[in-house]
């Protein structure tokens, strides 16, 4: 029996927040919040001893991003989505939209770099393209069939 199996199950989960590093904690605050609709500052903190500043957004559906500013730090390159999946650990983050096609002109309009432009998913169901933030950070949009649904025109009798 491995470790794994005889651990009993833990109470139901949901995703909280993602943690980027970025070089600056203003411009950032900017992007997430003017081009991502991160608008709510929830919390801002300061770790002196590690010349580390940040502070958490909140977006209205819920969805929390904290950024972390360190003197320092050093940029990590994702470029393609595919590239990121050559190193281990964190590459990318997902954003759930109802309209893949207008908020990735939206958001490209507004500042964001565009990495893929809308295409089909390799399920041949979803919609999915990639942005970077200022930082490199890879941000995917990601169109569920449920969603596209609900943003069709209703038929016409």
């Amino acid at each position: 029996m491995s470790p794994v199996d005889s651990i009993s199950p833990v109470e139901p989960m949901s995703f909280d927040h993602v943690g980027l590093s970025v070089a600056s904690l203003d411009i950032s605050r900017r992007f997430y919040g003017e081009v991502l609709g991160f608008r709510t500052v929830e919390d801002t903190f300061a770790l002196p001893a590690h010349d580390i500043r940040g502070l958490i957004l909140l977006n209205a559906q819920g969805v929390r991003i904290e950024l972390f500013e360190r003197e320092g730090s050093k940029p990590g390159r994702m470029g393609h989505p595919t590239e990121g999946a050559l190193t281990q650990g964190y590459f990318q983050f997902a954003l759930s939209v109802t309209d893949i096609h207008a908020t990735f002109a939206r958001v490209v309009r507004a500042g964001a770099k565009p990495v893929l432009s809308p295409r089909i998913a390799p399920d041949g169901r979803a919609l999915f393209a990639f942005i970077a933030d200022p930082d490199g950070n890879l941000v995917e949009l990601l169109q569920r069939p449920a969603q596209a649904a609900a943003n069709r025109d209703p038929p016409v009798p």
